[in-house]
């Protein structure tokens, strides 16, 4: 059944779920064919490469019925920890990055000595190695019953798959194990299977999916055996639920200002995990320094290669369709990341802002208007939206962060002009390093806001008032 013929069953009143859907799935709708997507390393290795399923589509509409209520079931029970953002409403990649470096900047401001130490894991497969039993009994665990528990077993089991790739398909094979990734409920049944894995562990610990970083702040060899420790309960957590910890893909690195290092060992069944200076965390490279001269080369290079690919197979296109092509595939490499890292020194501004003057040219050739009438924001300025839209969302409750972990109101002053909107007090900074913290980077420009702006909806705040307000203010400053 197609996805038109549903739409048109739906304008009529027809119901394209037949009742003896809720207690059972019909068998096409438990076969997939599963495309393999590339990852990273070398493409010769099938270890390599993501298996994401093409399911029914029809079985997806009661996939996603099924999951709304589950989910809001589940978040009424606190069944998920704070320090999961992969696959839930208002959590994202930037939540937990933006936490993450924040605490991490804070920490080794304030003690310019300190050593932290990040264990980032990789679980191997842990999608396909999910037992179907174990998050059955878990669901359970959590108050799930009735015909909603029969009809998830019986979606996960008795399933079959075949790999479609080139042209070409495999035989079927069955399913003994895992959630379907490319389903609509697979990430839900995920996060229900591993929301008990950050039991009893007292580390630094965060999750988005399977990418879990464990860290602590480390100063002799006893506070290390802590972080060992902690790392064994994750081991154990893994043996006894049907999962592996991937060491080839497991990193351990020091964060720190101090000049030499401080190594201890870290193992995962004997097998010491190997130290690195930097690693990519979901798509940000992470600098043992905590600087971002990695991250600014990796994001400049990658977008100023789309942009010239772009640039040479839509030579003859309208400025319309290069500005398109410019905010969908150039920018959001660019930007990404952003508010949770931030280029800080001017050499790594320019880099980004050299990229950032390419599509102008791209777009309305050798003579380009100024930025503002383009609309296309200058880097300094686009920075300071970023930051500007990522604490506004957060204040308005679009985005599950806690924006004023560290940050504090000021007392009201007696020339104060505002008298609606409290100023913001940054938290304490002992160094230019510190000031580059989220927490303290965003509270000037958001107390120099109109009231009107901080009133304003979330949805409002971006395009219709936000950046008017930004550009009167890059214009000021340009004169």
């Amino acid at each position: 059944m197609t996805l038109s013929i549903v739409r048109v069953m739906c304008r009529t009143g027809a119901n394209p779920l037949p009742n003896w859907c809720r207690s059972c799935a019909p068998a096409d709708w438990k076969t997939a064919a599963v495309t393999p997507i590339h990852k990273d390393g070398p493409k010769e290795d099938v270890r390599n490469y993501r298996p994401i399923s093409i399911t029914s589509l029809v079985g997806k509409v009661l996939e996603r019925i099924v999951r709304d209520q589950l989910t809001d079931f589940l978040e009424s029970k606190n069944v998920f920890p704070v320090n999961q953002h992969g696959f839930r409403a208002r959590c994202s990649c930037m939540t937990l990055l933006t936490g993450l470096i924040d605490t991490w900047t804070a920490i080794l401001d304030e003690k310019s000595g300190s050593h932290l130490h990040a264990i980032m894991l990789d679980l191997s497969k842990a999608f396909d190695r999910v037992p179907h039993g174990r998050i059955i009994s878990k669901l359970q665990h959590y108050g799930v019953g009735g015909e909603v528990l029969c009809w998830l077993e019986n979606f996960l089991t008795g399933r079959t798959q075949y790999v479609k790739f080139g042209g070409a398909c495999s035989a079927p094979a069955g399913v003994l194990s895992g959630v379907v990734q490319g389903s609509v409920i697979g990430p839900l049944l995920f996060n229900v299977f591993i929301a008990d894995l950050p039991k009893d562990i007292g580390s630094g610990f965060e999750q988005y999916a399977d990418d879990t970083t464990l860290w602590r702040d480390v100063s002799t060899p006893e506070v290390a055996d802590v972080l060992q420790e902690d790392l064994d309960r994750v081991n154990l957590w893994c043996a006894n639920n049907g999962m592996q910890l991937n060491q080839r893909k497991s990193y351990v690195m020091d964060l720190t200002r101090a000049r030499a290092p401080l190594y201890f060992e870290y193992a995962v069944d004997g097998e010491p995990l190997q130290y690195v200076n930097k690693q990519r965390l979901l798509g940000v490279q992470i600098s043992s320094d905590l600087r971002w001269n990695a991250q600014t080369d990796a994001a400049r290079a990658e977008a100023a290669r789309v942009l010239g690919y772009a640039a040479r197979n839509l030579r003859g296109c309208t400025q319309r369709v290069k500005r398109v092509a410019y905010l969908s595939l150039v920018k959001p490499i660019l930007t990404y990341g952003l508010p949770a890292w931030h280029p800080t020194t001017q050499a790594n501004i320019n880099k980004m802002e050299s990229v950032q003057k390419m599509p102008l040219r791209f777009i309305h050739g050798r003579r380009p208007p100024p930025p503002q009438e383009a609309d296309i924001m200058p880097m300094n300025m686009h920075l300071t939206y970023t930051d500007l839209n990522f604490f506004k969302r957060c204040e308005g409750g679009a985005i599950d962060f806690n924006n004023r972990a560290r940050i504090t109101v000021r007392r009201q002053l007696r020339g104060d002009a505002n008298n609606r909107h409290q100023r913001l007090q940054p938290p304490p900074a002992r160094s230019v390093f510190g000031q580059r913290a989220f927490s303290f980077r965003v509270v000037q420009p958001w107390n120099d806001l109109p009231p009107e702006l901080k009133d304003c909806p979330v949805a409002e705040f971006p395009s219709r008032l936000c950046k008017k307000y930004l550009w009167q203010v890059y214009s000021d400053s340009d004169q």
